[in-house]
């Protein structure tokens, strides 16, 4: 029963990472968390010749991703910019989960 609260809240520690990156995205993109990848996914929603859905296992990989393909000042205004370093209260899902008890055998 450890692991799967500890799955549990490695799972909300990330949707609430990305509710904070939606807030952030401007309408540049709609986000989502996979529970069954435990990944963070970005659609872009600007202007493109075809579809642009980027992945990553870490908000912060997620967010340089999509700062690689936004158009300049695309962040919202008056938030404190994400740097490539986590925000004071993120906590790694992949942290959380590689702490997870092994199964025996």
């Amino acid at each position: 029963m450890l692991g799967n609260e500890a799955e549990t809240a490695a799972d909300a520690v990330a949707m609430r990472q990305v509710v904070d990156l939606q807030r952030r995205a401007g309408g540049w993109f709609f986000l989502m968390y996979s529970l069954y990848w435990r990944r963070h996914i970005a659609f872009y929603l600007g202007e493109s010749d075809h579809g642009i859905i980027l992945q990553a296992g870490s908000p912060d990989e997620l967010w340089q991703l999509m700062d690689g393909v936004a158009p300049p000042d695309w962040q919202v205004e008056g938030l404190p910019r994400l740097t490539t370093g986590s925000p004071p209260e993120t906590v790694s899902v992949q942290a959380v989960l590689s702490e997870l008890p092994r199964g025996r055998g």
